[in-house]
């Protein structure tokens, strides 16, 4: 593994003229900010995956929106380490991305994440954290990216702009037939199946149909209704024009429904899943667990096989959530912090990067991105 591992590219010339601590020339102004981090970034050994080694030339961003501070960089030393100081006490989401070609037909991307949340309680008046950050193989696939749900600035309690967006993460075509969406019921789930709230379905056959494609690093957002939300007086200008969504929730028992004609729907009572609520697909504004499976277990009367979930999250405003989504599917939950009617959305950290822990792979953002990933 460590010979193998010398084949990563060094994206910073931080490296080469060997420095292992990062200093910055225009330190935080708070008073607070003689705060050191130091981490060390190690990856299972392939010879044997209970011992793990140091990754050296990794490109490491730390970064906090407590403060208007930029985000920081750093390249690991040969020891796997890198060390900021000068920074304030907050809280700190870290990432970490390698890719290495072990032979050249084999390219491996290698990701770590770590969210941290550092007190002067926490750290004592030492001012001085240090961590370990284990690196694992990116779990490539289709992902649930984004979960926009919160709704727009307003007063008038309005939150049916809410929508959610797929991302293919793969290096070939995956085809949405057949899939379904599900909302998650909190009562009554256990390790094997998901009790359900709502469920929707893409047209076509499960595991077969080849009628809607979804292409190598593209999104494809599912709206809860498919129109410009900012003609809506009072969010004009404030929230998601959803009139060129790539999917529509349509509930065809919902009286009045709305339902674009240029947009294709997920539908709920369509001869094969089947639910008695009468209204269309919506989440809790701040916290909720969404799934989406292969569709090849679609009776809901006994709960979905957990065996057929491509990927599932849980996400809650409050940081005292009960977990309700089995931690085999989803570890921990995002979204801690975020505010009802404040615009704010739920997306992946990068596109596609997904540890199965929430808490890690998601940060709010302040407005939602359908269709493209924030900067």
């Amino acid at each position: 593994m460590k010979r193998k591992l010398h084949h990563i590219v060094l994206l910073s010339l931080a490296l080469l003229l060997g420095v292992s601590c990062l200093l910055f020339e225009d330190k935080p102004l708070a008073v607070d900010g003689n705060l050191t981090i130091r981490l060390q970034f190690s990856a299972p050994s392939e010879e044997d995956s209970s011992l793990s080694v140091p990754v050296a030339g990794l490109d490491v961003l730390i970064y906090t929106r407590d403060y208007n501070i930029p985000e920081l960089e750093a390249v690991t030393d040969s020891a796997g380490s890198v060390c900021f100081e000068g920074l304030p006490y907050a809280h700190y989401n870290v990432e970490s991305h390698a890719v290495f070609r072990p032979n050249s037909y084999t390219e491996i991307e290698m990701v770590g994440a770590k969210s941290l949340i550092l007190t002067v309680d926490s750290i004592g008046t030492d001012s001085v954290y240090s961590d370990t950050v284990m690196l694992e193989k990116s779990k490539r696939g289709l992902k649930i990216n984004e979960v926009y749900t919160s709704g727009p600035p307003n007063n008038i309690f309005y939150f049916y702009d809410q929508f959610f967006e797929l991302y293919n993460g793969l290096s070939e075509r995956i085809y949405l037939d057949g899939m379904i969406f599900l909302r998650l019921r909190s009562s009554a789930l256990d390790a094997d199946t998901l009790s359900v709230t709502y469920i929707y379905q893409f047209p076509g056959t499960p595991g077969t149909g080849r009628q809607y494609p979804l292409e190598p690093g593209a999104f494809a957002v599912l709206a809860g209704n498919a129109f410009d939300h900012n003609l809506i007086g009072p969010i004009r200008g404030k929230t998601v024009d959803l009139s060129h969504a790539d999917w529509e929730f349509y509930n065809m028992i919902e009286a009045g429904a709305y339902d674009n004609p240029n947009v294709p729907n997920l539908t709920s009572n369509n001869g094969r899943v089947s639910q008695a609520s009468k209204v269309d697909f919506m989440v809790g504004l701040t916290g909720d667990g969404l799934a989406l499976c292969d569709g090849t277990d679609y009776d809901q009367t006994d709960g979905i096989d957990c065996r057929t979930v491509i990927d599932c999250v849980e996400y809650s405003s409050s940081p005292d959530h009960i977990k309700e989504v089995p931690t085999a599917l989803d570890a921990s939950y995002g979204g801690v912090g975020q505010l009802k009617y404040a615009g704010q959305s739920l997306e992946r950290i990068r596109p596609g990067f997904d540890t199965n822990n929430s808490a890690i792979d998601f940060v709010i953002i302040s407005k939602p991105t359908p269709g493209y990933h924030h900067e």
